[in-house]
C-alpha cells in the first residue's frame, strides 16, 4: 500500500504539504494541490484511518445495531442517521440483530475491535449485561427505539403507549368491542408500553382486555400470521386487531385472507409503521405513523453531543406519534 511518502516523492513536496492538501488544514497552492492529487491518483492513495486513529484517538465511525434491514422503518430511522453524520464526517457500521442476544454480542465484539467513536442501538430483549457494561464504562451510547429498564442513559424512542390508544380507540370508536393486540416480544420497554396503551384504551371505554387477545411474537411477518390464527380459532375472535409494525401486520392479513375472513368488513385492522406501501394495500391500512427519519436524526445528533461533550446530563427524548387514516 503506497504511503504519504511516496505521494509526496511523486509530487515532489513535503509530507506536510500532501496533509494539509489531504485534510484541507492549510492552504496550498493550486500548482501544488494539482500536482498532490495527481499523485494520490497515479498511485490509488488512500489514508490509513487505523494509523489515523491511533493518532487522534478517534476512528470518526459509528457503530449501530438495528433488528431487521427488511423491515421499512429502520431502513427510514437508518438514513436519518446516516445524513447527519455525513454533515459531521463520520462513517456508519451497521448491523442487525434480528432481536437475538448472541448476534447482539457478536456485533459489539466487532464494533469494539473497530474502535468506533459511538454505539446506536436497538437493544435485543433478554439479558442485557453486556450492554449494561458498556454504560457503567461511560461508552458514547445511545439506545434508539427501545430504552432500556433501570439504565440511566441516552435515549431516543417513541410514545409508543400513546401510539398503542390513539389505535385502539380508532377502533372502539368504529363500534369494535373485541380487540386484539399483535405485540413485539415481551421484555422491552416498548413492548410493555403497547400493552398498557391497549389496556388504557379499552378501560376508558369500560371494556375488557384479555389475555387470550394478547400475543406477542418476534416482529416477523410469520408471528402475525401465527397470532391471527390463534385468535380466529377463539370461540369469540376479534372483531379488530392492532399490530404493532408492518411485517407483522401483512402476516396478519396473510392468515385472514388463508381462512377467508374479509377485512374490515369481518375483521378490521390497524398497524404501526406508516409505509408508503400501505398506499396501495387492498385492503387500505389505516397505521400508527412513528416517526421513524426523525428518530434516527434525533439519536445521531444525540450521540455526537454525548462524543464532544461525554460529562453532559443524559438526555431522553421522546418523539410523538400520529394516527394516518386510511
Amino acid at each position: 500500500m503506497p504511503t504519504i511518502y511516496d505521494v509526496a516523492k511523486r509530487a515532489r513536496v513535503s509530507t506536510y504539504t500532501v496533509s494539509s492538501v489531504l485534510n484541507r488544514t492549510a492552504y496550498v497552492s493550486p500548482e501544488l494541490t494539482t500536482r498532490v492529487r495527481e499523485a494520490v491518483r497515479e498511485l490509488d492513495y488512500t489514508i490509513n484511518e487505523i494509523a489515523r486513529g491511533l493518532q487522534t484517538r478517534q476512528t470518526k465511525t459509528v457503530g449501530m445495531l438495528i433488528p431487521d434491514i427488511a423491515n421499512p422503518f429502520y431502513a427510514k430511522v437508518v438514513r436519518g442517521v446516516e445524513n447527519v453524520l455525513k454533515e459531521a464526517h463520520y462513517c456508519l457500521i451497521l448491523g442487525s440483530t434480528y432481536n437475538r442476544i448472541e448476534e447482539q454480542s457478536r456485533y459489539l465484539a466487532v464494533f469494539r475491535s473497530k474502535q468506533v467513536d459511538g454505539l446506536l442501538l436497538f437493544i435485543c430483549p433478554g439479558d442485557n449485561e453486556e450492554v449494561q457494561a458498556l454504560v457503567r464504562a461511560k461508552k458514547a451510547i445511545v439506545f434508539v427505539g427501545r430504552i432500556p429498564i433501570g439504565l440511566r442513559a441516552d435515549s431516543v424512542s417513541a410514545n409508543n403507549r400513546k401510539g398503542a390508544q390513539i389505535a385502539v380507540a380508532r377502533l372502539i370508536d368504529k363500534g369494535h368491542k373485541r380487540v386484539a393486540l399483535v405485540n413485539g416480544q415481551a421484555g422491552l420497554s416498548s413492548s410493555a408500553d403497547r400493552v398498557d396503551g391497549w389496556k388504557s384504551a379499552l378501560k376508558r371505554k369500560r371494556l375488557a382486555a384479555p389475555e387470550k387477545f394478547l400475543a406477542h411474537g418476534d416482529w416477523t411477518a410469520e408471528a402475525g400470521y401465527r397470532a391471527t390464527l390463534c385468535f380466529l380459532d377463539l370461540p369469540d375472535p376479534p372483531t379488530a386487531i392492532f399490530a404493532v409494525n408492518f411485517l407483522m401486520m401483512t402476516g396478519v392479513l396473510r392468515a385472514l385472507q388463508e381462512r377467508g375472513v374479509r377485512c374490515p368488513q369481518d375483521v378490521e385492522v390497524i398497524s404501526s409503521d406508516d409505509s408508503e406501501w400501505l398506499d396501495v394495500f387492498t385492503p387500505r391500512i389505516s397505521t400508527v405513523a412513528q416517526p421513524s427519519y426523525e428518530m434516527g436524526e434525533k439519536s445521531a445528533q444525540l450521540l455526537l453531543k454525548r462524543m464532544r461533550s461525554p460529562k453532559r446530563a443524559f438526555q431522553q427524548i421522546v418523539l410523538e406519534p400520529e394516527l394516518v387514516i386510511r
